[in-house]
C-alpha cells in the first residue's frame, strides 16, 4: 500500500497524508494503486539549531499509476493563493475527490442486486465501502454544506453533505462525527472517523453519491464531473518560471531513487 511504501521510504506520516490529498483528484488510493508504482516527493524541512523539526510543505510531487505519470507543483499566486498544478497550469483539485479516505481497500461495491451479509436479503447497495481502521480520518470529497449529522439503527452516526443545487454525498457508520448541521465544510476537511455503528459487521465507511436525487456509482459518476481550472492567462508565465528549476529537479529525482528525494517503489 501507499502508505506502508512512504513509512518504508521516511516520509511522515503528514508529509505521506498531504501528498494523497494532492493526488486525491486524480488517484483513489483504495482501488487505483498498483504493484510496480512508484513516487517522488520534493519537500521542505524545518531545522532549529540544527535539528529537524517538523516536514515542511511539499513543494513538488509525482505519482506513476500503471505507467501513467501525474506530476504537481506548488505555486503561490500574484494575491497570495496557494495551490497544486500539473505541468500545464492545469488545477490538481477537481470538483470532487475520487475517495473520502486514504490508505484503504473496498470491501463491497456498488451493487444493485448485493446480498446483505446481515440480514441476508438481497437489496441494492448505493455506495462503496471502504474498509478501514476504526478511527481513520474522513474527508468530505468536495465543498458543500451539512444537511444531517445525526444517528439511526441501520446507519449508525452519519454525515449527509449537500455539494450545490445537484450533488450530495452521505458518509455512514462513523465513530465519531466532527460536524454539525448546517455547518459550511471545504474539500479535504475531516468530517468524522471510520467506525462500525448501527448495522455493521467491521469498521468501514459506506459513502454514497448522489446527481439530482439519483443514487450513482462514486466510481464512474466522477468521470463524468466538471474538470479541473487551468491558471488564468495571467499567472501561467510567472507559473513556468517559477516551477522551472522545479520541473528539473523532479525529473532528476525521479530517475535517481536514492538521492536526497525520497522515492519508492510500491
Amino acid at each position: 500500500s501507499l502508505s506502508r511504501a512512504a513509512e518504508k521510504a521516511g516520509l511522515s506520516a503528514a508529509t505521506t497524508m498531504n501528498m494523497a490529498n494532492i493526488f486525491g483528484g486524480v488517484m483513489d488510493f483504495a482501488l487505483d494503486v498498483r504493484s510496480g508504482d512508484r513516487f517522488t516527493v520534493i519537500y521542505e524541512e524545518h531545522y532549529l539549531q540544527g535539528k529537524k523539526i517538523k516536514d515542511g510543505v511539499i513543494v513538488a510531487a509525482q505519482y506513476v499509476n500503471n505507467g501513467t505519470s501525474f506530476n504537481a507543483f506548488r505555486y503561490e499566486h500574484s494575491n497570495g493563493e496557494v495551490g497544486y498544478y500539473n505541468e500545464e497550469g492545469v488545477s490538481m483539485r477537481k470538483a470532487f475527490l475520487r475517495a473520502p479516505l486514504d490508505f484503504t481497500r473496498v470491501s463491497s461495491s456498488f451493487n444493485m442486486k448485493r446480498l446483505h451479509p446481515i440480514t441476508k436479503k438481497v437489496k441494492p447497495h448505493r455506495g462503496i465501502d471502504y474498509a478501514a481502521r476504526r478511527g481513520t480520518p474522513v474527508y468530505t470529497v468536495g465543498d458543500g454544506r451539512v444537511v444531517k449529522s445525526g444517528y439511526s439503527k441501520a446507519n449508525g452516526k452519519y454525515v449527509v453533505i449537500k455539494h450545490g443545487e445537484s450533488y450530495t454525498t452521505k458518509y455512514l457508520h462513523l465513530d465519531r462525527r466532527s460536524v454539525k448541521r448546517g455547518q459550511r465544510v471545504k474539500q479535504g476537511q475531516v468530517i468524522g472517523n471510520v467506525g462500525c455503528t448501527g448495522l455493521c459487521t467491521g469498521p468501514h465507511l459506506h459513502y454514497e453519491f448522489l446527481a439530482h436525487g439519483v443514487h450513482r456509482n462514486p466510481r464512474t459518476i466522477i468521470k463524468k464531473l466538471p474538470k479541473a481550472k487551468k491558471l488564468a492567462k495571467s499567472e501561467r508565465h510567472a507559473f513556468a518560471n517559477a516551477t522551472d528549476r522545479t520541473r528539473e529537479i523532479l525529473q532528476h529525482f525521479s530517475q535517481q531513487f536514492e538521492l536526497a528525494s525520497l522515492s519508492t517503489d510500491i
